[in-house]
């Protein structure tokens, strides 16, 4: 039927019809029908509503979704720029595991930086960490962080990426002498 009206109505040559009948016969088993448009339709414009009204929480989440995906992470940031939402550094004392909020109180738009999300650290170790600080308080210096985790937890690599990621650069020091220091903190540390 598809290639004789192809044929009389449009004049296609019956070769033709048939390469595009394949082709609509392929988009049809994973194509879209109607129940789907309209759910992915509604999640489309609740995603909207959210993105327009609560743009920080809403791009907060979306970065957290995407926590292992460093190229996702660069597009969405880049987006939050966009959007005048500052992206603030992941911080030993300050950041969760994943994306926060923060900064309202200062009427600032801001997302901290998830210490999960810092290459090559691991969620596990990560979790670590914020269990320490938050049953013993914040952390003073790279050598009280290197002290108080076990180096089992918190090694080498990933004091490196940390300190690369500048989640010790509320310690004021350079980044650089930390880094030469990190063999030394870790030979220190808990076994």
């Amino acid at each position: 039927k598809f290639v004789k009206g192809c044929a009389e109505v449009n004049n296609i040559p019956e070769k033709k019809a048939s390469e595009i009948f394949d082709l609509l016969e392929k988009f049809a088993g994973y194509g879209f029908n109607k129940s789907h448009s309209a759910a992915y339709g509604l999640i489309s414009y609740h995603t909207a509503y959210l993105k327009a009204n609560y743009p920080v929480e809403f791009m907060a989440a979306v970065l957290s979704n995407e926590v292992n995906n460093t190229e996702k992470i660069s597009t969405f940031v880049a987006e939050c720029q966009r959007m005048g939402i500052e992206i603030l550094a992941p911080d030993v004392n300050r950041s969760m595991l994943k994306f926060v909020p923060e900064g309202r109180e200062e009427g600032r738009r801001a997302i901290r930086f998830g210490l999960a999300a810092v290459k090559n650290v691991g969620e596990g170790a990560m979790e670590t960490v914020i269990r320490e600080r938050e049953a013993n308080g914040e952390f003073k210096s790279l050598e009280d962080f290197a002290g108080r985790l076990d180096s089992r937890s918190v090694n080498r690599k990933i004091l490196e990426n940390l300190i690369k990621a500048g989640a010790f650069d509320f310690t004021m020091e350079r980044r650089d002498d930390m880094f030469s220091r990190v063999g030394q903190e870790i030979g220190r540390a808990h076994v």
